[in-house]
């Protein structure tokens, strides 16, 4: 077996860890409560939404967020996605060469444009008085 696969079996090892621990966990809690081993004692306080260490005031409500964290939220994934595949080939650029770095540039300014293009369109302001209207046709 050469050394190239051997690195992905240690993956592969990780990987089924990773899943069969957890499931592992849960079907012993699953069978411990059906056969009584666990105790159960409902409760109406453990039904109780709970945060932060406080009590809740008033009656639990979902409330709506304000769209404007959804598009600072998106652009942080977007930007961070970006970073996330320039950090390879920013670890192998000298073995990668001209044609990698052309590459990666042409990402680059199409990020760039992207950016220059939402804050164009005043995606970037917090209040929504300076975004322009999109055209219906």
């Amino acid at each position: 077996m050469s050394d190239y696969l051997r690195q992905y079996g240690f993956i592969l090892v990780l990987t089924s860890v990773a899943i069969i621990v957890p499931a592992s966990v849960l079907l012993l809690s699953h069978f411990a409560s059906k056969f009584r081993i666990r105790p159960q004692r409902p409760n109406p306080f453990k039904l109780d939404p709970y945060e932060c260490g406080m009590e809740t005031i008033g009656e639990p409500r979902w409330e709506r967020f304000n769209v404007r964290y959804y598009r600072y939220a998106l652009l942080f994934v977007l930007f961070d996605v970006e970073i996330l595949f320039l950090f390879p080939w920013a670890t192998r650029l000298n073995a990668l060469g001209w044609a990698a770095f052309g590459a990666v540039l042409v990402f680059i300014v199409m990020m760039v444009v992207g950016w220059a293009y939402e804050w164009a369109r005043g995606g970037m302001e917090w209040d929504d008085s300076g975004a322009k209207p999109q055209s219906s046709g």
